[in-house]
């Protein structure tokens, strides 16, 4: 994920003040060993807190933080929240989970001692971490901005903004994303494929191919003539007619042979396996 420095939230945070210091010297929390599935808990609150220590060894828990719940269970969303959502930095997936605290401590104390923000499924399982994020760096302008990664093959992962109140707080602000191999439906989008057949000199090149289901087929007509992709059952292909220039896609969810020719050019014939 980039760790490219945008302001992408504002600085005045309206949530009450957490009374974390009854948390301070909490019973250490364990590094666990359950692996929760892809996305596991989607939709359900997210618990997060400030730990003392890194993620590769968390200790107490120092402060709480809001559980991270789903942009439109948030209410009335902060200005400039939107458009942060609207406009991820690139490779980041979509945000699915925001969390948005004030905590009693300065961001100089903060970062006085070693902290990272942690965040759990949720409240039953809150053994299971699924993203976490070392609260180190270098504050610009009263702002440290930091990623929170991917843990247990969650299918999370995040963003950070904490920013210096003045008054002896910091506003904490989470995102927490979508990762690219968590979702197993994510997942299953980024494995489908799309095989390209070209038609050119009146034939389809290559004229057998084979996919898998939930694969794409995308025809190109380089002839300057039309042409079209059509099964004898038009039903499962039927392309119409695609223009000099012009494409014409076909996702195929259902294995099996489709043999399949040019209504204006019957000697030209094709077959797409699907399997």
């Amino acid at each position: 994920m980039s760790g490219s420095t945008r302001r992408w939230l504002v600085s005045t945070v309206p949530v009450a003040v957490l009374a974390a210091a009854s948390l301070v010297g909490a019973a250490s929390v364990r590094a666990q060993d359950a692996t929760p599935a892809g996305m596991a808990g989607m939709g359900e609150p997210h618990p997060g807190h400030i730990h003392s220590g890194t993620c590769a060894e968390l200790g107490d828990v120092v402060f709480p933080l809001e559980d991270a719940v789903a942009p439109d269970m948030m209410g009335t969303p902060m200005a400039g929240m939107d458009a942060a959502m609207a406009s991820p930095e690139a490779g980041m997936g979509e945000v699915v989970a925001v969390s948005v605290s004030t905590v009693e401590a300065s961001l100089d104390d903060i970062l006085a001692a070693e902290h990272a923000i942690n965040f759990h499924e949720s409240a039953e399982n809150i053994q299971n971490y699924i993203a976490c994020g070392d609260l180190s760096g270098t504050p610009e302008d009263g702002v440290l901005e930091i990623d929170l990664e991917e843990l247990n093959d969650s299918g999370y992962e995040g963003r950070a903004m904490l920013e210096d109140n003045g008054d002896g707080t910091t506003a904490v602000t989470v995102e927490l994303m979508s990762a690219g191999g968590g979702n197993a439906a994510a997942s299953g989008a980024a494995d489908a494929a799309t095989t390209a057949v070209d038609i050119a000199e009146f034939a389809y090149d290559p004229a057998e191919i084979t996919v898998a289901v939930g694969d794409t087929v995308s025809w190109t007509n380089s002839d300057p003539v039309p042409h079209t992709a059509t099964a004898q059952d038009r039903e499962t292909l039927q392309s119409g007619t695609i223009a000099s220039g012009d494409s014409y896609e076909q996702t195929f969810d259902t294995a099996g042979t489709y043999d399949y020719f040019c209504e204006f050019h019957p000697n030209m014939q094709g077959t797409v396996v699907v399997e």
